[in-house]
């Protein structure tokens, strides 16, 4: 770590390694918010180094902890209360929102054979891959901000009026959106 995940993307780990447990103990990987108050702050628990983003408890952008947590095994969970109990270092992870696409075009009116201005608004952390389709075909363009523009063309033969571009693949700095 740190790890920045997509939201739409389970987190796996490393296994924690090393580890030497008795018989009555339990090694499970816990996540939390506040590496102040690791076990006031947990979050979610898993029994493997996996998680997923939980929108019911967690927002996008915010910096959680994950851990390896050991300790005598109480119900198939590891009891906190325990004297010998043992947490990892924390390793920060921070779940991405999926980037998002608008267009708008000053004239969307267009003539047969003749091209407008498409001005792409993301959201999202720049750079940006965008694919798309327009009236011409499938392009695929990088924009290094959060606005960009290209040019959509219509056919010769092509009849006059509004024209469709539709984004079929979009990719910031940290997720993929199909």
């Amino acid at each position: 770590g740190p790890f920045n995940v997509c939201i739409n993307t389970p987190l796996n780990f490393p296994q924690a390694s090393g580890v030497v447990l008795d018989n009555i103990d339990l090694l499970q990987y816990i996540l939390f918010s506040n590496p102040a108050d690791t076990l006031g702050s947990i979050l979610a628990t898993s029994n493997t180094p996996s998680f997923a983003f939980n929108p019911a408890t967690m927002q996008t952008g915010v910096t959680y902890y994950i851990a390896a947590i050991a300790g005598n095994n109480l119900n198939g969970n590891v009891d906190l209360n325990d004297p010998c109990l043992h947490i990892s270092n924390a390793i920060p992870v921070t779940w991405q929102s999926l980037p998002t696409v608008t267009f708008s075009a000053a004239n969307p009116e267009v003539c047969a054979g003749a091209c407008t201005t498409v001005t792409a608004n993301f959201m999202g952390t720049a750079p940006f891959t965008l694919t798309y389709t327009t009236p011409a075909g499938t392009a695929m363009q990088t924009f290094s901000g959060n606005t960009g523009t290209f040019q959509v063309c219509t056919a010769a033969g092509a009849s006059p009026g509004s024209f469709s571009v539709e984004a079929t693949a979009l990719t910031d700095s940290f997720c993929t959106c199909d």
